[in-house]
């Protein structure tokens, strides 16, 4: 049975592979669909995998959005290209928002952040500090702290060739994503990242490549009282390619309490 949509405003770079539950890939800023692939690739053809081009990055045309928008833009190519309608979500770093934010609005059978913390104060009052200089002639130098955060350099010579081959490091790229930081109020964007989180009722797995301070776990718990955390000290922002074979496995036992509950 063919499914009609409305034709979506941006047709997303996709690929799909294996069969089963959909579980949907949304990859970082700067970086592309091919992140995920030393993880679809260990998860085998037991699931039916997605892994998404975000506007501007990898094939996909297009820019940077509000959160919701960009989840309505997601949700709309899935249908529309899919067929598919209720995912498992699966987002790293700022992805790890939009996979809340896509679960706050459209039907879900589990969420899942990767080394992005739900506390975002911190991270929006440093971006509107070095506003001025990221949008001028200095960009990267302004990006530099943000970038050695990522830790692309730790990563295994092979995996991080893959990764980087098609990254996007652009000014024009990276502001219109963090237009909504620069834009609004951390305090008002914290509370409207909590609302997003809060309204979680599916399965929710948070990775992390550190350990967490006991203030944010409680955080956490505090919006999603069953979110499961998992913490790997020491694996980093790009926790799920630090050692990818481990994640690939916590995900897969993820997947599976989301279609056996």
């Amino acid at each position: 049975m063919s499914i009609q949509t409305a034709h979506p405003a941006i047709e997303l770079a996709m690929e799909s592979n294996g069969t089963g539950v959909p579980v949907v890939f949304l990859h970082g800023l700067t970086f592309d669909r091919r992140t995920w692939r030393p993880i679809i690739d260990r998860l085998g053809d037991g699931v039916r995998s997605i892994a998404i081009d975000l506007p501007g990055h990898g094939d996909s045309p297009g820019a940077g959005m509000r959160l919701d928008k960009l989840a309505d833009l997601i949700a709309n190519n899935l249908e529309h290209a899919c067929g598919v309608t209720d995912p498992i979500v699966v987002g790293h770093s700022m992805s790890g928002m939009l996979a809340l934010t896509y679960a706050s609005a459209h039907s879900v059978r589990g969420v899942v952040t990767v080394d992005q913390p739900w506390n975002v104060l911190s991270f929006a009052e440093a971006v509107r500090q070095s506003a001025r200089a990221l949008r001028g002639d200095v960009f990267s130098v302004a990006f530099a702290p943000f970038e050695q955060s990522i830790g692309v350099g730790q990563l295994a010579p092979a995996i991080r060739a893959d990764v980087t081959a098609r990254r996007r490091v652009q000014r024009e790229l990276v502001l219109s994503y963090w237009a909504e930081v620069l834009d609004t109020a951390p305090g008002e964007l914290q509370r409207r990242i909590e609302a997003y989180a809060a309204s979680v009722n599916v399965p929710c797995l948070a990775v992390f490549g550190h350990e967490l301070p006991a203030a944010e776990r409680r955080h956490m718990t505090d919006l999603v009282p069953a979110v499961q955390i998992t913490e790997w000290d020491g694996d980093g922002h790009l926790v799920h390619l630090a050692q990818p074979a481990r994640f690939a496995a916590r995900l897969s036992t993820f997947i599976d309490s989301c279609t056996t509950n």
